[in-house]
């Protein structure tokens, strides 16, 4: 009779030797197979593949969601740097912008002066 731990899991089991000894050469094989350099090959190219594999289907994934005709009506680069090429302003003189920057600087520097009045 086997004895049995408190979750009625018994604490041994009994198999026939020729099993054990298929066991013991089949580990044996395992562990032979697992240390070849050949195998080690080619599970480091599996890898690479299943990366590729996994990065065409996530792609194809992304093209199938992805709405096209919104795509297709979106500005291309070249089109948005030809729109910025375009002057809608005059171009400022160096003094204009210092004095613009001065400007920028004294409104900050009112505006802190405020808070520190108003506290």
């Amino acid at each position: 009779m086997t004895a049995t731990s408190g979750q009625g899991v018994p604490e041994r089991v009994t198999i026939p030797f020729l099993e054990y000894r298929a066991l013991v050469a089949d580990a044996g094989a395992w562990r032979l197979l697992a240390t070849s350099p050949h195998v080690a090959e080619l599970l480091a190219e599996w890898v690479e593949w299943d990366r590729r594999r996994t990065a065409r289907e996530t792609s194809h994934a992304v093209s199938a969601a992805a709405d096209w005709r919104a795509v297709a009506g979106a500005p291309t680069y070249a089109e948005l740097a030809a729109r910025r090429a375009v002057a809608t302003t005059d171009p400022l003189t160096p003094d204009q912008i210092r004095d613009r920057a001065a400007a920028s600087w004294a409104a900050i520097e009112d505006r802190i002066t405020r808070r520190r009045t108003a506290a």
